[in-house]
Parts: structure tokens; sequence; C-alpha cells
């Protein structure tokens, strides 16, 4: 066996498991009453903003296409380089370790040509409606943009090999914010030829870092960790809304004690059952990376819903958004209570009850904030 025939082995298997976990979520009754009739919609809608007419189109002139650069953004900030690592590998990694190096070059190719087909894609979808500039500006753009996404899954891979800590997330939200703006003026200001050279620079920088990495083997566990997350995604999006299904828990190795945990003693003086329950939520809820990821998608979704609709649509994204974030906090706050070790305790209490609604709205208020800071800051733009 050789590193081509193990990379190949492990995307079928990949797929077939992501399939699986798709069949078991659509059945044909979903699929015949739900499935077929939204991509009939779908279709029939981009028919019509084709010819000019629609709810898409008068959607997209109400915002003046500016959802096209959102959906851009959003892209940037998804995807990773898989490595389709697994544990048993370690043991094979002295005897066979060019054939695991092999594997990791193969699944870098495989990333990025997954990126390419994500823009390749959407290039396709929108050029349609793309008149206000050329083929060539928007085949730069395009360049540039799949130049700037490989070079965030290039320095993402540092990202996982290193402990995750509060300074560090500000840096990374600093660096792209920082990135991000230094991007929309070379889009709005810089000529297309020098736009695509840049585009290719980073793609050179991503690609060249990336295949340096391939060959380091230091940070293994914490590889194999980012793939396993990276298998049980869909698994994750799709038992997200349900309160009985759950998905494996993959054990992050570098996670670090939360900032709350060492300070605990200082904010709950007085040891009841209400701040007890208060305690564990939200000492289980910053550990664990999959509540974070859930709230986060859904709050960045959500604003950059805001930031690009007309007046009466934010107005709505804001009403939309309450309403499900509360629920969702609802569900993980009932899953955190379900451990094991909660079992005989109980949650008809008075107590149980306020911890609850004093959780859910903590959480909940400062997201619903930070939503009307974002609406207010795009109410000054239009």
């Amino acid at each position: 066996m050789n590193g081509r025939t193990l990379f190949f082995r492990r995307l079928f298997d990949y797929y077939r498991y992501q399939f699986k976990v798709f069949h078991a979520v659509i059945d044909w009754t979903v699929a015949l009453y739900i499935v077929l009739p939204a991509l009939a919609f779908v279709i029939y809608q981009y028919i019509d903003l084709m010819n000019g007419r629609g709810l898409f189109y008068k959607w997209s002139e109400m915002m003046e296409w500016r959802w096209l650069y959102a959906v851009c953004v959003l892209i940037v900030c998804t995807g990773s380089i898989h490595t389709f690592l697994m544990e048993a590998d370690k043991v094979f990694l002295l005897q066979k370790k060019e054939i695991i190096y092999q594997l990791k070059q193969y699944a870098l190719m495989y990333s990025f040509l997954v990126t390419l087909a994500k823009w390749l894609l959407l290039f396709f979808i929108v050029l349609p409606f793309i008149s206000h500039i050329t083929l060539a500006e928007s085949t730069a753009l395009l360049c540039y943009l799949f130049g700037l996404h490989t070079t965030f899954l290039a320095l993402k891979q540092d990202r996982i090999r290193k402990p995750r800590s509060i300074s560090r997330r500000i840096a990374e939200i600093l660096f792209r914010a920082v990135l991000f703006s230094g991007s929309a003026v070379l889009i709005v200001f810089t000529e297309w030829r020098l736009l695509a050279l840049i585009g290719i620079l980073f793609l050179i920088f991503a690609f060249v870092r990336g295949w340096k990495k391939t060959a380091l083997f230091s940070a293994f566990e914490a590889e194999v960790t980012e793939e396993k997350k990276s298998r049980l995604a869909l698994a994750g999006l799709v038992m997200m809304m349900s309160q009985e299904a759950g998905i494996p828990k993959v054990k992050d190795r570098l996670r670090r004690k939360p900032l709350l945990y060492r300070n605990s003693k200082r904010i709950f003086k007085r040891r009841t059952i209400l701040t007890g329950y208060k305690e564990l939520f939200f000492k289980v809820t910053l550990r664990n990376g999959e509540y974070a990821r859930q709230m986060y998608m859904l709050l960045s979704a959500f604003t950059v819903l805001i930031f690009v609709s007309p007046i009466w649509l934010k107005l709505i994204a804001l009403l939309v958004y309450t309403g499900v974030c509360r629920y969702i906090l609802t569900l993980i706050f009932d899953k955190v209570m379900d451990a094991p070790f909660l079992i005989g305790a109980d949650k008809e209490s008075d107590e149980y009850y306020r911890a609850r609604k004093s959780c859910i709205n903590t959480l909940h208020y400062a997201f619903a904030a930070f939503c009307f800071v974002a609406a207010a800051v795009s109410l000054l733009f239009t």
C-alpha cells in the first residue's frame, strides 16, 4: 500500500459516512415533500432572476447586490485542510512514515481543489448577474478570493496546533478584520491585473506553507482531533436542533482551563444549589467547542444578514434571531444538565428554573445586544 491508495480509501470512507448521515435524515418522504419542492422553487426563482423578475431580483435590487460580498466573506471563513489522519496511524509513524507523509500531501491537494470548486460554483452561478464588470475583472476577483481563502486555511493549520487562549482569539479576530478591510480596499481601488497577481501570490504562499506542514508530525494529535471534528460536522449540524440526540464528543487535548475556572471561587462565593447550576453551565459551555461554534455560526449568519438587508428585513432578522437564539440556548442548557453525575437532581425545583432563566437571559441579552449594535452600525452606512 502507498499513500495514494490510502488517501482514496480514506476519502471514500469519509463520503460514505457523510452519505449515511444524509440518508438517515432525508428519507423518501422528506425528499418528496420538502427537498424536491424546495429545489424546484430555487430553480424557478433563479430563472426569474436571470430574466430580471421575481422575488430574488427585487430583493437584490434593494440590497444592491451587497449580499454577494457577504456570501464571499462567509465562504472565506469556512473550511479546513483535511489530513485524513486516524489515531491508529501513530503506530505506523516509525515504520511507515513515508506513507503518512504522502497521505497528508494528497489530502492538502484535495482540500485546495475542494476550495476551488466552491468558488467556481459560486462564480458560474453569479456570473450572469454581474453586468457592471467585465469577464477579466470578475476572473481576477475570483483568483484573489480563492488565494485569500487558501491563505486562511493555511493559517488555520497553525491555530489548531497551539492552545487557544483569550488573547490568541482576540488577535485572530483583529487580524481577520484588518485583512478583510484591506481586501475591500484592494477590490475597489486596485487594477484587475494587480488583483489577480496578489491572489496568485496568496495561493503560492498558502500552498508552500501547507506543503511544509505536511512533513511535520509534532502536532499529530491536534490534526487527528481536527479531522474527527470535520468528520462529525454534518452530523452535528443535523443534531444541533435535537434535544435528545447527540454526537460523540471529540476530546481536545490542547484546551486550557477557561477564564472562569480558577476564579470561580471568587465569582460564586456562596455555594448554593442555584449558583452551582449556573457555575456548571458556564464552565461546560466555555469548555465545549461545539456549543460555542453553534452560537458563533448563528450569530455570524444573522449579523451578516442584518448588515446587508434593507431596514424592514433588519427588523424581521432581529425578531427571528431573538427567538431562535433563546430556543438554542434552552437546548444547550438542558443538554448540559443531562450529565450523568446530575442523575437524581431535582430538575423541577425552583432553583433549577431560576438558574436556567438566569443563564439563558445573560447570554441571550448579550447576543441580542450585539445584533442591535450591528443593526445600528449598518444604518450609518445606508
